[in-house]
Order: C-alpha cells, then sequence, then structure tokens
C-alpha cells in the first residue's frame, strides 16, 4: 500500500507542475480573463495624453503721456506678467508738464524687470514713436510698426530723451546709427526701422494685426 501511496503522488506531481507552469504562462502573456487581454477588450480605455498649457498673455495700452499713478499701474502688471505681454505704443504730441519719463527712474525701473524675468515683449508701433517712447521698443522681444510708424529723436525734443533710452537701444542699433539719431535728429520711417533693426516686422494695420494674432496663437495654445 505504501508503495501504491508513493506511486499515486509521483503521478500527481508531474501534473499539478504543469498546470502551475501553464497558469504561469497564462498570468505572463495576458491571457488570463479579466486580467489580461480580455479584460482590456471589454473595458477598454482610451490612453490620455497630458496637455501642457500655453503661455498666458497681458496686453496693454502705453500713451506716452499718462500721470504718475498711470504709470505705476504699469510698472506692477509688467512686474507680475508672465508669457506674452503685448505693449500698444502711442506716442501723442502732447505736452507732459510733468516730465515723468525723462526725469524719473521710471524707464531704469521697467529695463530691471525686463531684463530680470522671462518675457516674451511684442511692441506694436503705429504713428509716431520719439524721445523716450524709443526703450519701450528696444527692450521688445518682437517689434511690428505698421507703414505709417515713424521713428526718431527731434531736435526739439532732444532735452527730454531719459539717459535710459540710449542704454538700452543699443541693443539693437550700432554704435554709429544710434549717435546719428541722436545727435542729428533724424527721423526714420518703418522700412528704414527694419533695416536698421529697429523693427522685425513692417506691414498695413490688418497685417500688424494678423501677426500679433498669429504670434499669441503660436505661444499661447496648450501644446500637447
Amino acid at each position: 500500500q505504501a508503495n501504491v501511496a508513493q506511486e499515486s503522488i509521483a503521478w500527481h506531481e508531474p501534473r499539478q507542475l504543469q498546470y502551475r507552469g501553464l497558469v504561469a504562462a497564462m498570468v505572463s502573456a495576458e491571457l488570463v480573463p479579466f486580467g489580461g487581454s480580455l479584460a482590456k477588450q471589454e473595458d477598454s480605455k482610451q490612453e490620455i495624453k497630458p496637455s501642457f498649457p500655453g503661455l498666458s498673455c497681458t496686453t496693454i495700452d502705453v500713451p506716452s503721456v499718462q500721470t504718475r499713478a498711470g504709470w505705476a499701474s504699469f510698472l506692477q502688471l509688467l512686474s507680475l506678467a508672465d508669457g506674452i505681454v503685448v505693449l500698444r505704443l502711442s506716442d501723442s504730441a502732447e505736452y507732459d508738464t510733468e516730465g515723468f519719463l525723462t526725469q524719473s527712474e521710471f524707464l531704469s525701473e521697467v529695463y530691471e524687470i525686463v531684463d530680470s524675468r522671462p518675457m516674451f515683449i511684442v511692441s506694436v508701433c503705429k504713428g509716431p514713436i520719439r524721445a523716450s517712447m524709443m526703450t519701450f521698443v528696444a527692450i521688445s522681444t518682437v517689434v511690428l510698426a505698421s507703414k505709417d510708424a515713424t521713428f526718431g529723436f527731434p531736435a526739439q525734443q532732444a532735452d527730454k530723451v531719459n539717459p535710459m533710452t540710449q542704454v538700452s537701444l543699443k541693443k539693437r542699433l550700432t554704435e554709429c546709427v544710434l549717435r546719428r539719431l541722436t545727435l542729428v535728429g533724424d527721423i526714420i520711417d518703418a522700412c528704414e526701422a527694419q533695416r536698421f533693426g529697429l523693427a522685425d516686422f513692417v506691414g498695413d494695420d490688418v497685417a500688424v494685426e494678423n501677426e500679433v494674432a498669429r504670434l499669441i496663437y503660436r505661444n499661447c495654445s496648450p501644446a500637447s
């Protein structure tokens, strides 16, 4: 009887080992029902690709003549903004009684903020841009100018130029061109400004607005 029992055990062990090996193979092949490919077929879930939000966009109107509170608000917006910042410059012929841009250190603070923070600044220039307002053109990443835009330092406004303006313009203009603009007082149009490197894009008003929209769409669309 002992021999019969031993033979029975010896006969069952290969069967058990074979069954365990088969189960292990099924698990490794992901063929076990509700645990492998069958479960995936019954409860299929599409893979959700992670999407990354695009950059934010801030648009600021920058008239040449403002109150001190207006310039302070501009500085606050610029210090909090990130991503793309669109500056819409407008330089009127109004006389600035306070001479804030010329006499204060406001432009130095603007230059410091732009130089220390990662921002993509787009300046939109339509019409004349003169004297200290040229600083905003110099600190911009991209300058879009309409065909009627002009740039320069008129002789009658030589005393209205902040020293920071010439420092910032060295990023875009050569020393020879900068000296001629500041000493002679030449007024250059948009095409000439593009040739000197002061403007990056020149077109009519519709083309300029389309370029603004294209830059915003390219940099602010969510990426997947």
